[in-house]
């Protein structure tokens, strides 16, 4: 069997703050489990940050140490990201995500329509593999998640998703929500000089310690100050818009938090999106939009971005690759520079890029291969 060597190993960004979820996830991944689930604690809810923590517990020198190679411990750890995501559904998509799973771990190229067989044929591989970690992110619904929970017998699984439910009964379940106070000041004042605590604690009631919206809060703040305005200025202006427009707005304080509630979710992206692309160049909250017509969690290489922004916006491809870099510096997406170059959205970025378009001026739906 060609195995292929295993992925670099993934990068922590720098403004991560560490939680308990991570220790514990790094202790259940650790022993001998058959999976393991990071959940958050609110159905239906993005934004937590599951992503971010399930790579920190593949960072971490014990989880790389207990999957590394022991013939060739010098090399990359057997540890193996993959992105499920809303859109693979029914049982044609199902199956060729397994099979490219399957590619990407064993190398064998073999595909099946039956997303039975292919749940098969994926678990007699992982029973041959040594000591292996596999990272499923982002998954929605039980047919995603079975094909991948058959065989392995030293196959861990590390489950990120919204829906508990659909996780099996032995797995360990962490439930991730909102930051502490400490860890959510932490993220929104990352390289940030000192802010008042009065206008900090306002601002970490109005993004409702969300780690997606501190994260863009604390962007705003430091394009803003790159460009010689006043911190605590700015902080107070998008104070102001996060109030008009998001979870602080609710009448009924009871539900502040419930971002379980699609209303509460787009009120608190819309408010930080918008302040965040008021700083893009003229045209540039259009050409962002755009972006939504891609398929969800799908790497997608800036030539293709270039192809449909030369079209919307006669965009030369180094202006493209210029805004992508400014989309990226206030965290709108993340830009790969490998192989060319690819962006990715958070799934929820793209639900809002989506609705704004409309479903009349949506058109079709691009895959980014």
């Amino acid at each position: 069997m060609n195995d292929p060597l295993p992925p670099a190993p993934v990068t922590v960004p720098d403004w991560f703050v560490d939680r308990a979820q991570t220790r514990t996830a790094a202790t259940a991944v650790c022993r001998r489990r058959r999976a393991v689930g990071i959940t958050t604690s609110l159905s239906g809810a993005g934004g937590f940050g599951k992503t971010t923590l399930a790579a920190a517990v593949c960072a971490r020198w014990r989880v790389r140490w207990r999957f590394r190679s022991r013939m060739f411990p010098a090399l990359r750890p057997r540890i193996f990201s993959v992105t499920i995501g809303r859109d693979v559904r029914g049982r044609a998509a199902v199956a060729a995500k397994v099979a490219e799973v399957t590619r990407f771990i064993t190398g064998n190229t073999t595909e099946f329509d039956d997303p039975a067989l292919a749940r098969a044929h994926l678990g007699r591989l992982l029973d041959k593999r040594p000591r292996t970690l596999l990272v499923l992110d982002d998954v929605w619904e039980a047919e995603q998640l079975d094909p991948f929970l058959t065989g392995g017998r030293r196959c861990v699984r590390l489950v990120t998703t919204r829906n508990p439910a659909l996780l099996p009964p032995a797995a360990k379940r962490i439930p991730v929500d909102q930051m502490s106070r400490d860890q959510a000041k932490a993220v929104l004042t990352w390289n940030l000089p000192p802010l008042p605590e009065p206008l900090v604690d306002a601002l970490l009631k109005s993004t409702g310690r969300w780690a997606l919206l501190l994260r863009l809060t604390n962007r705003l703040i430091s394009e803003q100050r790159a460009a010689g305005a006043d911190p605590t200025a700015t902080a107070q202006r998008i104070l102001h818009q996060l109030r008009g427009n998001g979870p602080a707005a609710v009448d009924d304080p009871a539900t502040v938090w419930n971002l379980d509630d699609p209303r509460l979710r787009n009120q608190a992206v819309k408010a930080s999106i918008e302040a965040a692309t008021t700083l893009l160049p003229p045209g540039g909250q259009d050409r962002f939009t755009e972006l939504g017509i891609f398929a969800e969690d799908e790497s997608i290489p800036i030539t293709a971005v270039a192809l449909l922004w030369q079209a919307s916006g006669q965009l030369a491809e180094d202006q493209t690759r210029t805004l992508c870099r400014n989309l990226e510096r206030l965290s709108l997406l993340t830009l790969d520079p490998r192989n060319g170059g690819t962006i990715s959205l958070h799934d929820v970025i793209r639900d809002y890029l989506r609705g704004h378009l409309g479903s009349t001026a949506l058109g079709p739906v691009f895959k980014g291969g």
